[in-house]
């Protein structure tokens, strides 16, 4: 079936212009099919599969992508600030599969000045993220945020601690030899970069921001609103040398350290320091709009502060020929502070969510979801597969 899905994608993108698929391409898919020797049922239940299929949206996607490029990059540039999953996915206690897709669209102008060994930027941002189930009643993340931020940022540290003219001439000698392959994923690349890393030699980093930001979050359908006024800290460090004790301290790369270790990716057991957790602390004025549930609770949609954490985590896992595989994990937790006794009693006073993905260089991704966002009354855990692209 899987073939059969492939063979109409391709199909659809050759016949399509600018990603749209008309009723009369359809038609000629199914008298190709008929012609084939095809019963009615199972033309039925290819086309059907097609439509259902998100790597059919996926490629549709991309392929409108290609060809707004080609026409005018410029017009279009603006697309590779986004984003976008087409995906299906479940939930552990309802049969229903629904097709969706989320986005993620983040707009950042930063400016830089050095000073010494450090790094001041002060940037303006737009962010967006959020799910769509095409079937509403069934999304299981059906919450949305959208955000105008400033943020200032200073960055401590992550520079050369070597300075003479032999270290810096083999560095441009590596560089040199990756100029003239002419695929950067390849084995002979993947060593020359190898190389860069373990030659390259720099001081551990930290890195904290501000960020003063006005948000809204809603569900779906935007039935359910808040505005979200408020101001957020980010924390971060990286070590970039694998024998520093920094490194040696990121205990959550551990299992993927052996993972690269038994597969070959890495010679030596090799917690990664440029993968340690990077936290998120903000602290939100929220200000409900239209949320009858809030209101049917304790009477009211007054103002009321909140606190929220977030916690990434993003590694190598391995490399399979030429896919480079990572994994990628996400912890939020959300806390409304002096909540009402009728929020508490809800248990909406409060949201735990959490998820993790494995995901492929080239976009495939599985991932695990556990827990609730705001809007959700119940936790749900759900399972996704689809691919990725980022443009």
């Amino acid at each position: 079936m899987k073939k059969l899905y492939l063979i109409i994608t391709c199909f659809l993108i050759t016949f399509s212009s600018f990603g749209q698929v008309s009723g009369e391409q359809i038609n000629g898919l199914i008298k190709t099919l008929k012609a084939s020797g095809k019963s009615d049922e199972t033309i039925q239940e290819i086309i059907k599969g097609a439509i259902d299929d998100p790597g059919l949206y996926n490629t549709l996607w991309k392929e409108f992508i290609d060809q707004a490029n080609k026409q005018d990059s410029i017009k279009w540039a603006f697309l590779n600030d986004l984003n976008i999953k087409f995906k299906t996915f479940q939930t552990v206690d309802s049969s229903t599969i629904s097709l969706g897709f989320s986005y993620d669209f983040s707009f950042d102008y930063a400016n830089y000045k050095e000073k010494g060994k450090n790094r001041v930027s002060n940037s303006f941002g737009l962010k967006a993220l959020g799910n769509v189930a095409f079937n509403k009643k069934v999304n299981p993340y059906n919450f949305l945020e959208t955000d105008i931020n400033y943020s200032h940022s200073r960055f401590i540290g992550g520079v050369v601690q070597k300075s003479d003219t032999a270290y810096y001439t083999k560095l441009n000698e590596i560089e040199d030899k990756l100029i003239m392959l002419s695929d950067p994923k390849s084995e002979e690349a993947m060593k020359l970069w190898n190389e860069f890393g373990e030659y390259l030699t720099l001081s551990n980093q930290f890195y904290y921001s501000f960020s003063p930001k006005f948000g809204l979050e809603s569900n779906q359908d935007f039935s359910v609103t808040q505005f979200t006024p408020g101001i957020g800290i980010n924390l971060g460090m990286k070590s970039w040398d694998k024998n520093n004790t920094l490194s040696k301290l990121n205990i959550l790369d551990y299992p993927f350290a052996l993972i690269r270790l038994i597969t070959g990716t890495d010679k030596n057991f090799t917690p990664y320091g440029s993968t340690l957790p990077t936290a998120q602390i903000v602290f939100d004025y929220v200000i409900p709009q239209n949320d009858t549930i809030r209101e049917n609770l304790i009477g009211n949609l007054e103002p009321f502060p909140r606190i929220k954490i977030e916690v990434g985590f993003r590694t190598f896992i391995s490399r399979i020929k030429k896919e480079n595989i990572f994994f990628n994990a996400n912890l939020r937790y959300y806390q409304e502070l002096s909540a009402n006794s009728g929020i508490k009693s809800a248990d909406l006073d409060k949201h735990l969510y959490f998820v993790m993905a494995l995901q492929s260089s080239s976009g495939f991704y599985v991932s695990y979801a556990n827990g609730k966002l705001p809007f959700d009354a119940q936790n749900d855990i759900v399972y996704s597969i689809g691919f990725n692209y980022k443009f």
